[in-house]
């Protein structure tokens, strides 16, 4: 008799129903999944890239040709923690070692603007995902070498950036005042809906991270102001999968 604490409904096994009833393709799993909530992301992503499309995936899935498909792309499936926790796993149990977000975030800290770029060093688990895979702590860490590296690409490259302590919530309208203005005051530099779940999944899964965003709006101060023009956001997007791409290849 199966263990009652085992769960009922594993990633394995969905992936096995969806081959069964030929809703997934068999294909050699890419090594690394870069996660883009964001769809002007997706968009420049396809314009630059050549892909293959993989059908039996939430959203849209695409190995890029320029790296034997060992990379892919995974878009257009919503935001929040639950939605990319459930992919982490599925993706992690189809054999994907390493997992990449690259999305939007607020500005917590008064020198962060609109496309200014961010690398998490670590998320605090402000969400309720990562609770069902990882013991009570208040943050999660990426892979620390995923974050040097990157960091290095993007010093080559000329762009500036900032790393530091991140903040996930699954709740944007409950981003109370009190807790931006101490959060602030700590340093923690943004506050997005997905790092800290995808991070969770990854480690509990043995599986390399990372979390990077441009920021959008700004929260600092304990007042919420969004640009006229998220063109630079969009742009600082581009610039972390370029980087991203560039690293891993």
């Amino acid at each position: 008799m199966p263990s009652l604490s085992e769960p009922i409904l594993t990633p394995a096994t969905l992936l096995a129903y969806r081959r069964a009833n030929g809703q997934l393709p068999d294909f050699s799993p890419p090594h690394t999944i870069i996660f883009a909530p964001q769809k002007s992301l997706a968009k420049y992503v396809l314009r630059n890239y050549s892909v293959k499309q993989i059908k039996g995936f939430l959203g849209e899935f695409y190995l890029l040709k320029r790296a034997n498909g060992r990379i892919a792309l995974s878009t257009n499936f919503g935001i929040g923690s639950p939605v990319i926790g459930g992919l982490t796993d599925e993706f992690a149990a189809l054999g994907v070692q390493q997992f990449i977000l690259i999305g939007m975030a607020g500005g917590l800290q008064p020198e962060l603007s609109t496309g200014s770029l961010v690398l998490s060093t670590a998320a605090i688990r402000g969400e309720g995902v990562s609770q069902h895979y990882l013991s009570p702590n208040r943050t999660v860490d990426p892979s620390s070498t995923l974050v040097q590296n990157m960091s290095q690409i993007l010093a080559k490259q000329n762009q500036a950036h900032q790393l530091g302590v991140t903040w996930t919530t699954d709740a944007p309208f409950r981003e109370l005042r009190q807790d931006v203005l101490e959060l602030q005051q700590q340093g923690i530099l943004a506050v997005d809906m997905e790092a800290a779940a995808m991070l969770a999944v990854a480690r509990a899964n043995e599986r390399a991270g990372l979390a990077m965003f441009a920021i959008a709006d700004q929260l600092y101060g304990g007042e919420w102001r969004m640009a006229s023009d998220l063109r630079p956001a969009q742009t600082g997007l581009s610039i972390l999968f370029d980087a991203a791409v560039d690293m891993l290849t």
